[in-house]
């Protein structure tokens, strides 16, 4: 990772998920090892092991491995690192030079980062492109665009789940978190520029100053965006999340401050120890109560890992610092970018987060073994010898000649590169016209019938059938604005109300479906009605509202002659009350599912059951009820020789989705049937 130094122009700070991982020659210095003092050039070895703690947690957390359920504060430790470190070197530049050279900043961090991420998003569109199914590739294509222009975080926000199964898992997914760096990257040493313009005396101040008031509001917004059940908004978005970065930032300008660099040298041990305590009471509370990360867990998470660094910055980190130094473990660090980038879609290829399964284990380690592998290779062939190419000759070229010359050809390079990625990722996921001839199938619902999208595609494609999917999590078929118990919409306002009902019209008159298949459970939630009227679920007038957008829906549904399938909503799974919903915590809509699976559910059961058989020229109805629960309660008992078929209680894996899948064709045979040109 990179840390300031005097002297080097060439010296960076880090990324976390991304960038914090990585270490260059240049910003190892010459000083004595240990010392952090940006006035020495020292490298700080335990920082490389700071960073290989963090790239194990989040890897361990990826892999499910027992005991790393809080191994997602990994990132939090990376972010903290980022805002410390990059703060360092800006505030060093200033100090010795009186101003700040922001191209040649943003110059060297895009040789530190674009490399080795233009190799990963090419690998994954040519492996989507030799492998993918046609739903994958749609799904597929909006990543890679949203990761090649650093906003995949606010892509993920609407289209996943960091923390449940809801969907198609995207080997992109995890690029969130370098959405949120390279953002910070562009914005903040703007923002350390204005203040040291119109801080001129007293820039360190300035910095600090802003870096303490955006923490403050930033964690704030972390706390109100949060929303029980669906967390998206609050844990991806920049605006939630830039605190722990700014954290850092404050910590940097307050270790430049000669006071208190003299206090923390006397107490840098007590500070380090407050720090380690913190840190390990956060990850156990965390652990204990998810919630409590929004509630001020994820600030005191911030805080402590700052206690720990400025400390191992400034050489007082003792025992720590031998053991964080020690070179297997630094070596990590070193290697953590490319591990970071490569660890999750090696996760989702060789199908190693689930939770039982055979050759489980092997799996797991296979994907630590090729992480760090494919790291090393991504380091020594890739980053290191662009992060140390020079543009130029030193014989027939003066140095700043050469660092101007190299400045200029790489932030040329930047959106060439993005650009041919961006085109390639284009062609790569090109999903070809259904022929008028092969009969489709339309998929509209939630994140139940989303998730089987994948090998429900498979299935039909074996029968001579095309699949199309307008499936989105936690929004309702008919497209209302959902709402929680409080009234409150829920955070996929957007998406439920815009989204929706533009993506099933486009299908309809693009795809024309023979057949298509409505599968939701959102239909059961309050919602807001358009004159923002809360609608109450179970009230006279939910159920008559209902009545009504389902007789529209189906209306643009099968408006060019499909035929609409209902699947009745079936009850959770036991697995609920095993883990998303324990007796302390349980989100309010898998509380409501189970609360009102006798009256609510069965009751729209019943509805779309009745709409069915008054409509039987262009409506069907199927159930998969009796085949997945062995009792119809809530929860039901779901398990395949002892296995539940959702193991959170509601997305179906494995042989639960090979079951829900066969059942649902052969229900669907006689409908098929009758329009299918190829014998099912």
């Amino acid at each position: 990772m990179r840390r300031a130094g005097s002297g080097r122009t060439d010296r960076d700070g880090p990324t976390p998920d991304a960038g914090a991982m990585d270490t260059t020659d240049e910003e190892r210095g010459t000083a004595a090892e240990g010392s952090g003092d940006p006035a020495a050039g020292g490298h700080v070895r335990a920082l490389d092991g700071m960073r290989a703690v963090a790239v194990l947690l989040v890897l361990l957390f990826h892999l499910r491995f027992p005991g790393f359920s809080a191994g997602f504060l990994g990132v939090d430790i990376f972010f903290v690192l980022s805002g410390f470190l990059i703060t360092s070197l800006l505030l060093t530049e200033l100090d010795r030079t009186g101003r700040l050279s922001l191209p040649e900043f943003w110059a060297r961090r895009a040789r530190r980062l674009l490399p080795a991420l233009v190799v990963l998003l090419l690998v994954v569109a040519s492996v989507t492109w030799l492998q993918g199914t046609f739903t994958e590739r749609a799904s597929v294509r909006g990543d890679l665009l949203a990761t090649t222009g650093y906003v995949a975080n606010w892509h993920f926000i609407n289209t996943s789940s960091y923390f449940a199964d809801i969907g198609v898992d995207s080997p992109l997914e995890h690029t969130w978190s370098l959405a949120i760096e390279e953002q910070f990257y562009l914005l903040w040493p703007l923002v350390v520029f204005g203040v040291a313009l119109l801080w001129k005396r007293q820039p360190r101040a300035g910095v600090g100053t802003v870096a303490v008031l955006g923490s403050a509001i930033s964690a704030g917004l972390l706390w109100l965006l949060w929303s029980p059940g669906s967390v998206e908004r609050a844990y991806m978005g920049t605006d939630a999340r830039i605190f722990e970065p700014l954290v850092g930032a404050a910590g940097a300008a307050l270790v430049a401050t000669p006071s208190v660099r003299r206090w923390l040298t006397r107490w840098g041990g007590v500070v380090l120890g407050c720090g380690i305590l913190g840190l390990v009471s956060g990850i156990l509370l965390i652990d204990a109560s998810p919630s409590s990360y929004y509630f001020g867990g994820a600030l005191l998470v911030a805080i402590a890992t700052l206690s720990i660094v400025g400390p191992l910055w400034l050489g007082r980190g003792g025992v720590l610092s031998d053991v964080l130094g020690w070179s297997p473990i630094a070596w990590i660090g070193v290697v953590s970018y490319g591990a970071y980038l490569w660890h999750w879609p090696l996760t989702v290829w060789l199908g190693a987060r689930q939770e039982t399964g055979g050759g489980l284990l092997v799996r797991r380690l296979g994907v630590i073994a090729l992480t760090f592998g494919i790291a090393a290779i991504s380091y020594h062939a890739i980053e290191h010898p662009i992060r140390r190419w020079r543009f130029g000759s030193r014989a027939t070229t003066g140095a700043r000649s050469r660092r101007a010359r190299q400045r200029r050809a790489t932030l040329i390079a930047i959106p060439v590169s993005l650009l041919a990625v961006a085109c390639i990722s284009v062609a790569a996921t090109r999903v070809p016209d259904i022929p008028s001839s092969v009969p489709s199938m339309m998929l509209v619902g939630d994140s139940v019938p989303l998730q089987l999208s994948v090998a429900m595609d498979r299935a039909l494609t074996d029968r001579g059938w095309r699949l199309a999917s307008a499936t989105f999590g936690a929004c309702a078929v008919t497209g209302e604005t959902l709402a929680r118990p409080d009234g409150l919409p829920i955070d996929k306002v957007d998406v439920c109300t815009e989204q929706i009902v533009r993506a099933q019209d486009r299908l309809v008159r693009e795809v024309d479906p023979d057949v298509v298949l409505w599968w939701d459970r959102w239909s059961l939630a309050n919602f807001l009605t358009p004159g923002g009227d809360f609608i109450r679920s179970g009230t006279a007038r939910f159920w008559d509202l209902r009545r009504r957008g389902l007789r529209l829906a189906v209306d643009r549904l099968a408006s060019r002659g499909a035929t609409v399938v209902f699947v009745a909503t079936e009850p959770p799974g036991q697995a609920v009350t095993g883990g998303r919903c324990t007796d302390t915590e349980c989100p309010w809509w898998l509380r409501f599912q189970i609360d009102h699976y006798a009256d609510i559910t069965t009751r729209w059961n019943a509805i779309i059951q009745h709409f069915a058989e008054r409509h039987p020229g262009h409506s069907r109805f199927v159930s998969v009820t009796d085949v997945i629960c062995a009792t119809d309660v809530a929860p039901c008992d779901d398990r395949i020789d002892g296995v539940p078929a959702r193991p959170d209680g509601t997305h179906y894996k494995r042989t639960g989705e090979d079951l829900v899948i066969e059942t649902l064709l052969r229900e669907l045979a006689p409908v098929m049937g009758r329009s299918s040109t190829t014998p099912a």
